[in-house]
């Protein structure tokens, strides 16, 4: 990293014209909203499941479920954005916000990315869920840097690496088997007995690191929007998207095109509806709301790398609260993933921190000359 603040080019080349990126502010809100996306495994079971700690038993509703949930997560952000708007008295800014594809794409791909997300959910374990969307933050990353021609210091490349290498320790891509030796292996179980749908929670998986990565690289244009106006969009466009997953899943669950379990039939009890709420509520607006501002104020590098705090989160609410256990792959991925992320973001706060201390001393320096210049003009009269 360099300066703690940045001041982005024009906002024809997708930086903002003129906009001072916070890395400070954007490094928190960054972690504040991963930690929210990491708790989506505990909301979306609770959510959905006849049994909270059994998916053996299976769904109070098809697997449709899922995308449906998304929905709601994307209008509470909407909804919550809109009355920003009227608290904020922005409503002339949002009239006056020119908007563009970068603005309406980045929310259809976030729209896209937590229907998959959650999904995946329900049907493949925590671990493979949350590792497999972050495969999102890679390919951002490489978006930017290819076309945004964003630079990447040293220690971003080797953040970078380690978490990449982390994911594939977590997903037992690369790892140790039960003999000690080192394996490389590209073979997905489809089924186990905990997760008879595996095969097909994986693909939702993969696909919500894809359309991940794609609403990462969209949100980094048009930085110079108001996060506020920018974020009502964003939100109307995520869940009109997840809307649209949702109708084709249960479409194509209803006419037979996939099994019939993809269809909504939804019959949800009243503790399945708190957890919903709670998943739309901490996991939506607040979480995505963040991700907006984290967004807007790093460049992708750093807003990709930190990211990957939502994994160490939701490996542990796998672990402690759906009983999953962590194999010797996936604590060594979870270390790999945490220390790639958690460096840069404590770099970047210590970095904050020092540039309000050089601006400090220098406002203060300034005021001492100015008052020592006036006492000499006093003296020379």
């Amino acid at each position: 990293m360099a300066d703690n603040k940045i001041t982005s080019g024009s906002a024809q080349a997708g930086d903002g014209a003129g906009f001072e990126m916070d890395r400070k502010w954007g490094t928190i809100a960054m972690i504040i909203s991963a930690t929210g996306m990491g708790l989506v495994p505990l909301f979306s079971r609770w959510g959905t499941r006849t049994d909270m700690f059994d998916g053996t038993a299976g769904l109070n509703a098809g697997d449709s479920v899922g995308a449906l949930m998304a929905v709601g997560r994307m209008t509470m952000g909407f909804v919550f954005f809109v009355a920003l708007l009227f608290i904020t008295h922005k409503v002339g800014v949002f009239k006056k916000l020119k908007v563009t594809p970068a603005i309406i794409l980045g929310g259809v791909m976030i729209g896209l990315s937590l229907a998959c997300y959650v999904t995946a959910t329900l049907l493949t374990s925590v671990a493979n869920s949350v590792l497999f969307i972050y495969t999102g933050p890679v390919l951002c990353i490489l978006f930017a840097r290819i076309f945004r021609k964003e630079p990447m210091s040293v220690l971003q490349w080797v953040c970078l690496g380690a978490v990449v290498v982390g994911t594939l320790f977590g997903n037992n891509i690369v790892g140790f088997d039960e003999t000690g030796a080192f394996t490389i292996s590209f073979s997905l179980e489809m089924s186990t007995p905990d997760y008879p749908q595996k095969g097909i929670g994986d693909i939702f998986g993969l696909l919500s690191g894809l359309f991940y990565g794609l609403s990462m690289f969209f949100n980094g244009y048009r930085k110079d929007a108001d996060t506020t106006a920018r974020g009502v969009w964003n939100f109307l466009a995520a869940a009109l998207a997840a809307l649209v997953v949702t109708l084709a899943m249960n479409f194509m669950g209803e006419s037979g095109i996939v099994p019939s379990n993809w269809a909504l039939n939804l019959h949800l009890t009243p503790f399945n509806w708190i957890g919903a709420v709670l998943l739309w509520i901490f996991s939506g607006a607040v979480a995505l709301g963040f991700l907006l501002v984290a967004g807007r104020n790093l460049p992708a590098a750093d807003y990709g790398t930190i990211a990957y705090w939502e994994v160490p989160v939701a490996l542990f609410i796998g672990l402690v609260i759906f009983g999953e256990a962590l194999t010797i792959n996936t604590i060594i991925g979870g270390i790999l993933i945490i220390g790639g992320g958690a460096i840069p973001a404590i770099k970047g706060i210590i970095e904050g921190a020092k540039h309000e201390k050089e601006v400090e001393i220098r406002e203060n320096l300034s005021a001492r000359l100015e008052e020592e210049a006036r006492k000499e003009d006093l003296d020379l009269r």
